[in-house]
């Protein structure tokens, strides 16, 4: 993809891909530091929970009001207000004196995800050509695969040699940076696009009923994919995995959706029908053969890993073709999709955990098999959502 581009996009990609990299980090790290959270601040883990859920919860609610409010401002001024966002709420977080404080801290990073995420979508659609988009999203988000990747087990290690504090000082610490190169090399956006960033207006019926069939699928697998990962470590240690290997097994899972990203940039832009249908795919056989006891250990952790690939590998799909509806604007189709998914993340680990707790895998597993059927279902009997072949330029 870069043979065909300038220096100054390939600068401004790579800056992106940088920023979604921050943003799921420090939405992910804490997951690896609950327990020294809860031991330092004397309460449960469950209760320290609370500082991942109301994160998503501000990105679920804030993302597309606070994208339209700011439709007017400067897309670059608005990234660098980001990544300073990223900066405050870690160093908030890392120095406060109680969870509340700390909660306070990850609910600025919550308004900062909101925000973020939503315009990195469409920031990249700006600065390549049409026939492109779909591949400049693959790339931008494959920051968010190397986010999940990295953020739970690095912030975990750093956690365990120094203190959970010094993770997010760290955390802290990068992003700082990474504003300052956001500040040099991201290049700001035209002016004739500036004015395609004005509040919106829904089009027409028809691109209305195609956004919409888009932001459902990408709700549903959302659903489908945290009703159970956000219990994969219990998944993996029923399936016989020692637990002094969970963290190794997690980092392999997370390391192989890279590649679901990078085959879904090499058809996004051309075959969107079938590159979703086999990322669905992919999901749906994972999460089928790690039900009951079919296989064991480190049979498991590949099932998770072919599942979380295919997982991955439906983001750009659901990206483009929001943006591709043509009903809003780019950015706010970003918002659509960013408050979506964060609805099936908090929908997903909320009910996952109460089906756990009372039903079992039993019954989680084969739930999230047909919630994960459903949106493959979904997008089939919608084509025009999902065409089966785009033109290319």
């Amino acid at each position: 993809m870069f043979k065909t581009l300038s220096g100054p996009v390939i600068a401004g990609l790579c800056a992106l891909f940088a920023s979604t990299f921050i943003a799921v980090t420090t939405e992910v790290a804490p997951v690896g530091l609950l327990i020294d959270m809860a031991k330092s601040f004397n309460i449960t883990e469950g209760h320290a929970g609370l500082a991942v859920s109301a994160y998503a919860l501000l990105v679920a609610f804030g993302a597309v009001p606070i994208t339209i409010a700011t439709s007017r401002m400067d897309r670059k001024m608005l990234m660098l207000v980001c990544l300073a966002g990223y900066v405050i709420s870690n160093l908030i977080s890392a120095m406060a004196p109680n969870f509340a404080i700390v909660c306070a801290g990850r609910a600025l990073g919550g308004l900062s995800h909101a925000l973020l995420m939503s315009m990195a979508a469409a920031y990249a659609a700006h600065l390549v050509p049409e026939r492109m988009t779909g591949r400049a999203i693959s790339f931008v988000f494959g920051g968010t695969s190397l986010g999940s990747v990295l953020g739970v087990p690095g912030a975990a290690a750093i956690s365990h040699f120094a203190s959970w504090r010094v993770a997010l000082y760290v955390i802290a610490g990068l992003a700082a940076l990474l504003t300052i190169f956001i500040a040099l090399y991201l290049p700001p956006v035209r002016g004739a696009d500036t004015k395609a960033l004005k509040v919106p207006t829904i089009r027409s019926p028809q691109a209305a009923r195609i956004f919409g069939v888009v932001i459902g699928v990408n709700a549903v697998f959302f659903f489908a994919h945290n009703l159970l990962y956000t219990y994969v470590s219990p998944l993996l240690l029923a399936h016989g995995l020692p637990e002094h290997l969970l963290s190794v097994a997690l980092l392999i899972t997370g390391g192989v959706s890279i590649f679901g990203l990078w085959g879904a940039g090499q058809v996004v832009d051309r075959w969107p029908a079938a590159g979703l249908f086999g990322g669905g795919l992919a999901m749906l056989t994972g999460m089928i053969l790690v039900y009951g006891h079919l296989i064991s250990a480190w049979p498991s952790v590949g099932a998770v890993g072919l599942w979380c690939m295919g997982y991955a590998a439906i983001i750009p799909f659901v990206m483009s073709g929001a943006i591709r509806a043509r009903a809003t604007s780019a950015d706010v189709a970003g918002a659509a999709i960013n408050s979506s998914s964060n609805f099936g993340i908090l929908l997903g680990s909320a009910i996952g955990g109460h089906l756990l707790s009372t039903l079992g895998f039993a019954v989680l597993c084969p739930a999230s098999v047909v919630i994960a059927l459903g949106g493959i279902l979904l997008a089939a009997f919608n084509p025009a959502a999902f065409p089966r072949r785009l033109q290319q330029d």
